[in-house]
């Protein structure tokens, strides 16, 4: 009997850790239910395979709020993915999640980093894709940062050589930055 009340407590606590949990998921999705991916276009108005390559998605996040991450159809998930980059853009494709393109309109910088939101690894061992999401007005667009985890370097130096060659010459040109709040 003297554990059942502590045993209680402790159970109900988690509980409600975890209720509150879901509800700050959901509003978090309410507050961004305005922001939305680009459709992935037909095969044939991809255009050209640059290059394909294998690792983890990590993250996307607000750009500058290393924290709020993004939790749209195949961003909010960090998994196994397979990024495409093709003449109209890149093709994050997250297992198990629906795929998202990005524009080549919409990317604005790529290079390395080090840390986001739920990873920290050796330097320049994430590949930063900077980039802007489509919204409903009167909602402005959002400025986010998308994160993966390549495994091989040489994979991740051609995936930022083929991605570099997309970005609109207004473009930024950030390769190197130490986490996102540069």
């Amino acid at each position: 009997m003297d554990r059942i009340l502590p045993g209680s407590i402790i159970i109900v606590g988690v509980i409600g850790l975890l209720i509150l949990m879901v509800l700050g998921w959901r509003a978090r999705g309410r507050r961004q239910s305005a922001l939305s991916t680009a459709a992935v276009p037909a095969d044939e108005l991809l255009g050209e395979l640059r290059v394909a390559v294998t690792g983890l998605y990590v993250s996307t996040t607000t750009a500058g709020a290393p924290l709020d991450r993004v939790t749209l159809p195949g961003l909010g998930f960090r998994g196994r993915a397979s990024v495409s980059v093709f003449d109209a853009g890149v093709l994050v494709a997250v297992t198990g999640e629906p795929q998202v393109f990005v524009g080549a309109d919409r990317i604005r910088s790529v290079g390395t980093s080090t840390w986001t939101i739920d990873r920290v690894v050796e330097e320049g061992g994430l590949v930063r894709l900077d980039w802007t999401l489509e919204s409903e007005a009167p909602t402005p667009a959002a400025d986010v940062e998308s994160f993966f985890r390549i495994e091989n370097p040489d994979q991740s130096s051609r995936l930022i050589e083929a991605i570099e060659a997309l970005v609109p010459p207004d473009g930024l040109s950030t390769p190197d930055q130490e986490g996102s709040l540069a």
